[in-house]
């Protein structure tokens, strides 16, 4: 079995940054993801991001490419390509992944797979630390169903898959490839059998999490909890656990699932350590507030990586939200700083006789 973590965060495994953040010291932050377009071939039902309209905005080339190289000059250790649209309908996400990570920075991709052919594999895989494809169905009326397409892309994005595992194979990659499924009423019968066949493909594992929730969509509300949703299924997703071995982990993320989204936290601690990037070339608090003018720290066109998010601009509304935004009430479920708000918080609020270890 790998040594894989996916519930929870490795910020401890980060103390340079964590000491600065505690002593107040400006620092870039640890990992990026970037959106390099909203588009999309999919219209998945569950997407957090239908409240952006999928308008097809695409990041310009040459604030892309430039982006990659400061990333590394800055001392960003990690960058994902996602976001709220398909970034295979970007071709320059295939130069950026190559020159993001010969300026030493970790690329990871995240796709639906359908466009992830054969040249996508070939020209990206070498440089990729990850990728993960998301697949919510094992069977092509579900799949069309929830991803809002046509059932035909259901063999075609399996086949790429496939290819993946043996196109790294044959080259002997480290590249971890990984299927991903968000638990919804509609496939949550379908988990066990999705691992199965992530299985024989060879993928390195599959992961099962939560529904998150955009108070923006509401076109998709699935009258369950995530919790209510596991308790329901608990029996299927043990099964699906017990087919890990030395060549593949099925992780089912019941860290994330436990507490339903609630927090534990008053305030959003995170924002020094992740930062997101969306296609209309501004740097944003986070994705959830992406095209929202108060939560962007500055526009790549205007000023390259550094100089936005260590200007004064930044820095105030990184205070503003940590003081005064309200977690509880404006933010999405299961966002991307949760965990790390998480830990953040119990080190702003320690417990009690600290020195008895």
């Amino acid at each position: 079995m790998s040594n894989l973590f996916l519930d929870g965060t490795k910020l401890f495994y980060h103390l340079d940054s964590l000491y600065n953040w505690s002593k107040n010291i400006d620092f870039p932050p640890v990992h990026i993801e970037i959106s390099p377009t909203n588009a999309c071939n999919y219209r998945c039902k569950f997407c957090y991001a239908d409240f952006t309209g999928h308008k097809g905005i695409k990041i310009d080339k040459h604030v892309f490419i430039r982006l990659m190289k400061d990333l590394g000059e800055i001392g960003v250790k990690s960058c994902l390509l996602a976001g709220d649209g398909e970034p295979t309908l970007v071709k320059d996400c295939i130069d950026a992944i190559r020159i993001g990570k010969e300026s030493g920075v970790d690329m990871a991709f995240n796709t639906n797979g359908v466009l992830f052919d054969e040249n996508w594999a070939n020209e990206t895989l070498s440089y990729l630390t990850w990728i993960r494809f998301s697949l919510m169905a094992a069977t092509p009326d579900i799949f069309a169903t929830v991803h809002g397409t046509s059932k035909r892309f259901f063999s075609k994005v399996l086949k790429n898959i496939s290819k993946c595992v043996e196109i790294k194979s044959n080259n002997k990659l480290d590249t971890t490839i990984g299927i991903q499924q968000v638990l919804l009423p509609e496939n949550a019968h379908e988990v066990l059998e999705l691992a199965k066949i992530s299985k024989d493909i060879g993928v390195d594992y599959f992961v099962l999490k939560p529904f998150s929730l955009h108070e923006g969509n509401n076109n998709y509300k699935n009258g369950i909890s995530a919790v209510e949703l596991r308790d329901k299924h608990e029996e299927l997703f043990h099964k699906a656990e017990s087919l890990s071995d030395d060549n593949f982990s099925c992780l089912i993320r019941w860290n994330t699932f436990k507490d339903d989204g609630i927090r534990t936290y008053d305030r959003c601690l995170g924002l020094p350590f992740i930062a997101q990037i969306a296609a209309d070339s501004h740097v944003y608090t986070c994705c959830p507030f992406f095209y929202r003018d108060i939560y962007s720290y500055g526009n790549l066109k205007e000023k390259n990586f550094k100089e936005i998010w260590f200007s004064d601009k930044a820095k105030k509304i990184r205070k503003d939200i940590s003081e005064n935004l309200d977690v509880h009430k404006e933010c999405m479920s299961y966002c991307r700083h949760h965990q790390v708000n998480i830990k953040l918080w119990e080190l702003k609020k320690p417990p009690d006789h600290l020195n008895f270890i």
